[in-house]
């Protein structure tokens, strides 16, 4: 970095306090606890404004009893379009950008030639140069970090909603749970022994000499219930999508229905903390459905990495294609004491331009399908967005081409 054109170590520094922020983000983001939800008592509805959004759009009629998956769909095309004029703005900086690189890049190479020895006075003349020809360069790296931005705000979002599905699905099976509990208690004739207002399998009489068979029948009865409850059609079709079984659980490895550990935000990654439950009570009420309904043996597999791979794959288009669209100053050439070339140290620039491809494959590999389903659906969109753009403003160039007189020098 030590020689690196002073212009291209700014932009350096600018992506590195991007990267920083990122990581920072990822870590408040993980320990924040503001998304956790107690299941003791009632589940609320979603705070977050992202959250929000969504929940208000799952329970429109035409999603009511659709699949998650689509109203994620519907609520990242919503979320463009509520961006796009922050997406034509960039656009138009960067195409200004690129246009003025092409009016400069032959007094940059001159000057790169005159005082390539002078970093201070290159520095200095570019500058001057940069200013009359109304070049930014935090245009060049505004792009991403507004992306940084959206990503972990919706991110957030998200979490809350998995977090939300999470303690919706227990408290939907306690609750089958529960009743088939309390009927097999009145069948026996226990009645509320312990005077505590609700029966359950406390109420059973330790005494009773078959205690541990009428405990094991009434256990098996209700857990059975609960399977028929969370094997639901109405359930089942809020959960899953096309290939994934539970789109609120990754599209990889994982297993379908969530155990203890990862419900708690004690395993996986940044999933939302559910509190106001013990591990025997999870495990005594999901004990049917724990490790079920998932693709491989023994019901492993939530997905099959479709998303994953396809979300990698389109953020490596989307950022390739919006690179292209921006015009690259020259880079000087550096020599050693022996007058030989060096390599060129933008090519760290360009590296740091992937940070965020490769976080998103991260985060749609490790965090749930839903969110890697925004994530692929919003590339989609963004490329589509592009491809169009470079459309519209080619035409607009061949345009006013056409309207240039062919003796009237271009500038």
């Amino acid at each position: 970095m030590a020689y690196m054109n002073p212009i291209r170590k700014r932009i350096w520094r600018i992506y590195l306090v991007a990267a920083l922020l990122i990581v920072c983000c990822c870590l408040l983001v993980a320990c924040n606890n503001d998304t956790s939800y107690n299941v003791s008592g009632d589940v609320s509805e979603p705070t977050h404004f992202m959250a929000k959004l969504m929940y208000k759009l799952g329970e429109t009629d035409g999603l009511k009893n659709a699949s998650f998956g689509w109203t994620v769909v519907v609520f990242t095309i919503i979320l463009r379009l509520i961006l796009s004029p922050l997406d034509i703005w960039q656009k138009l900086i960067a195409r200004k950008n690129s246009k003025a690189m092409e009016r400069m890049r032959p007094q940059l190479e001159a000057l790169n030639e005159k005082y390539g020895d002078d970093k201070q006075r290159l520095q200095q003349e570019q500058m001057a140069l940069y200013k009359k020809e109304h070049y930014s360069m935090l245009g060049m790296c505004l792009p991403t970090i507004i992306t940084f931005v959206v990503f972990f705000v919706v991110f957030a979002g998200f979490r809350q909603m998995v977090g939300y599905q999470y303690a919706k699905d227990y408290k939907t099976s306690a609750e089958a749970f529960n009743t088939v509990v309390a009927q097999e208690i009145d069948a026996y004739g226990y009645g509320d022994r312990n005077g505590d207002g609700i029966k359950d399998l406390a109420d059973i009489d330790p005494t009773d000499a078959d205690v541990v068979k009428i405990k094991t029948r009434i256990i098996d009865k209700a857990q059975s219930a609960v399977l028929e409850t969370y094997r639901s059609e109405e359930q089942t079709n809020i959960r899953g999508w096309l290939w994934i079984k539970n789109i609120f659980v990754s599209d990889n490895w994982s297993q379908e229905v969530p155990d203890y550990a990862k419900i708690t935000g004690q395993s996986g990654f940044a999933t939302s903390r559910l509190s106001g439950i013990e591990k025997s009570e999870y495990e005594l009420v999901m004990g049917k459905v724990l490790g079920t309904g998932g693709y491989g043996k023994e019901g492993k597999w939530n997905g099959l990495l479709i998303l994953p791979a396809l979300s990698l794959l389109l953020s490596f288009l989307s950022t390739f294609l919006l690179n292209k669209s921006q015009a690259q100053p020259p880079q000087p050439v550096q020599k050693d004491a022996n007058g030989q070339a060096q390599p060129n140290q933008a090519n760290s620039m360009k590296m740091m331009q992937w940070i965020m491809p490769i976080m998103m494959g991260v985060f749609s590999l490790l965090y749930s399908g839903a969110f890697a389903l925004y994530m692929f659906t919003s590339s989609a969109a963004a490329i589509l967005f592009q491809l169009t753009f470079n459309l519209i403003a080619k035409l607009v160039d061949m345009s006013r081409e056409r309207k240039v007189p062919s003796n009237v020098a271009k500038r």
